[in-house]
């Protein structure tokens, strides 16, 4: 699992004879924004990790689910226990 949050930009390189160049057919940039000691860092992913790391980040989002509703569950349980008590 990987945190944070997966990103694709679209961008120019900016050489005047690229694809990219009229502004319309722009490249992938694909980068994973993550908090490091407390600050947001960004970090561009190399074109041959993308599907590692997109899902990677993406089980970490259905971990913290899964973790919000176990917690969800325990607390319903708790407060039932607490009024048959």
């Amino acid at each position: 699992m990987l945190p944070g949050s997966f990103v694709e930009r679209k961008r120019a390189c900016g050489r005047p004879n690229c694809h990219c160049a009229d502004g319309k057919n722009l490249h992938s940039q694909f980068q994973v924004s993550v908090l490091v000691e407390g600050k947001p860092k960004t970090f561009n992913i190399p074109a041959k990790l993308v599907s590692k790391v997109r899902q990677q980040v993406e089980m970490r989002h259905r971990f913290d689910a899964a973790a919000a509703t176990i917690c969800g569950i325990n607390l319903r349980r708790f407060l039932k226990d607490k009024e048959n008590r």
